[in-house]
């Protein structure tokens, strides 16, 4: 009876989806290993197999997680936008 209702428990709790950086990151431990593999088949050594591997991994990862970014960066006022370039073209008047 108590296994029942465990698993009810654990079927109703909601995951949080994984951030772009956690599913990069497992992308590239995948991509790691699937350069790693395909370097060996191509009849390099070990080690090198491994560090092109490591490259590959990383590469991928970081570009998967780039990809998978939905945040929405900030826009710049535009009152603020104006307050600078008046600031800029002050600055620059005084050089001259």
């Amino acid at each position: 009876m108590a296994n029942s209702q465990d698993k009810k428990v654990t079927s109703t709790v909601k995951k949080r989806p994984k951030s772009p950086k956690e599913k990069g990151i497992s992308f590239g431990v995948k991509m790691w290993i699937f350069f790693m593999i395909m370097f060996g088949f191509l009849g390099y050594s070990t080690i090198v197999s491994i560090f092109f591997g490591v490259v590959g991994g990383v590469a991928a990862g970081l570009i998967y997680a780039w990809w998978h970014i939905t945040d929405i960066p900030e826009q710049t006022p535009s009152s603020d936008a104006q307050k600078t370039l008046a600031y800029v073209t002050e600055q620059r008047s005084k050089i001259k």
